[in-house]
């Protein structure tokens, strides 16, 4: 008869001090400092510059589409950009394997790591001009008549950045805007209120409220604003920036999360959903900036160090590319429910697709609406981003045909 073979590692485990358990150390503080260790990444020699403190004149906060508008003063739906390229949004949705996603660690930070790591070996580039495209959605509830139902309000928009002393920086929405009612349903329901095309959002817990206008993009005006203030060309947290602040940025992850640190301390996160969700939104906007790309990685290392952030696998994004995602802890979301925050990132660039806000619980207003658990209910995808010594040509606004 054989003799049974000694199995040496098992030896070993039950021999281990329980303090070194591996089960044991999971979440510890001892397993996240490991981690933060491991997450420092890149070392970068470039030091945080010195940012000039003046009035906030702008910021890069696109949370609604050109046809939302503000019904009341005070109102503000601050984040990055959010919306879509559906009229009727999209729902988080498991996609096919994509050739970058296979070896994407299921640990948030590690996955997030695994994209900072290959922006690492990206190669520098810069022009005159720092573009980007990107598609839009939001999907909003209103009561009207008696009838709850939702609307979507969708665009696509254009910006571009001059770096070069002299140029204009721009900003063009509501190209191929539409805002309508998002289901069959709802369109049913709107009609049963009478159809109105002015419509007002019901308080959104921040003082005021938002109107809205049912329209089409057939025969709709794009706007084109200049938004650089001098040499200042962006914002970060309560400070307008110029090219230079930006290129000043640390690529060292732990020295950028000390620059967000200090901002936040200014700002005091006023505009977002407490510290976690204000430094996410700042890193994941830095991403879309004209910044280095060590900055970029250090941006997602970053966010990597938030408490919560956990990986979503391979995910499909609104515009249907397959990506990874990334997830912070579901929080209230008022007019809505609880819902959290997403990034959509394509592994093998380190490109941000989208970011968006995912609803994990609906409201009664929103179940009623027809919204459930998993509706994207806005979201922003990057559609382009590059350099170009080409100024965007602003489009042609379209005649108002006369009323007979």
């Amino acid at each position: 008869m054989a003799r049974k073979r000694h199995d040496v590692m098992k030896t070993l485990a039950d021999a281990r001090p329980p303090e070194l358990d591996p089960d044991h150390l999971a979440g510890s503080a001892r397993a996240r400092r490991d981690l933060e260790t491991i997450l420092a990444g890149t070392v970068g020699t470039a030091e945080a510059s010195e940012l000039r403190r003046s009035p906030r004149m702008f910021t890069w906060r696109w949370a609604l589409p050109v046809a939302a508008t503000a019904a009341a003063a005070g109102v503000l739906v601050a984040t990055l950009p959010q919306g879509g390229s559906g009229a009727e949004g999209s729902r988080a949705s498991v996609g096919p394997t994509a050739d970058g996603a296979r070896h994407i660690p299921a640990n948030g930070r590690l996955a997030l790591q695994h994209v900072a790591d290959r922006l690492d070996r990206t190669a520098a580039d810069e022009g005159t001009y720092w573009q980007m495209t990107t598609r839009s959605a939001w999907i909003a509830v209103v009561d009207a008549s008696g009838e709850t139902f939702a609307v979507s309000s969708s665009e696509k928009q254009q910006r571009s950045f001059g770096v070069r002393p002299g140029t204009e920086s721009l900003n063009v929405m509501g190209l191929d805007a539409t805002t309508k009612p998002r289901t069959e349903r709802d369109t049913a329901r709107w009609r049963a209120a009478g159809s109105p095309k002015d419509l007002t959002l019901a308080d959104t817990g921040r003082g005021g409220r938002l109107g809205l206008r049912i329209e089409t993009g057939a025969g709709k005006r794009p706007t084109v604003d200049r938004i650089n203030s001098g040499d200042r060309i962006a914002a970060l947290g309560a400070r307008n920036v110029t090219y230079e602040d930006l290129r000043q940025l640390p690529g060292d992850s732990a020295k950028l999360k000390k620059v967000l640190s200090d901002l936040y301390r200014e700002d005091g996160g006023s505009e977002v959903r407490g510290r976690t969700e204000w430094m996410w939104r700042q890193a994941a906007g830095l991403i879309g900036l004209p910044v280095k790309a060590e900055v970029r990685a250090a941006a997602y290392r970053v966010i990597a160090g938030l408490p919560g952030i956990r990986a979503l696998g391979e995910v499909t994004d609104p515009l249907g590319r397959e990506g990874v995602g990334f997830a912070l802890p579901a929080s209230d979301r008022p007019g809505y429910g609880t819902g959290r925050s997403e990034l959509i990132v394509d592994p093998a660039t380190g490109a941000l697709l989208s970011e968006q806000e995912v609803l994990t619980e609906p409201d009664a207003k929103a179940a009623k609406a027809g919204l459930t658990s998993g509706t994207v209910v806005n979201y922003t995808a990057t559609v382009r981003s590059e350099w170009t010594d080409r100024q965007l040509k602003t489009p042609e606004t379209p005649e108002t045909p006369e009323t007979p």
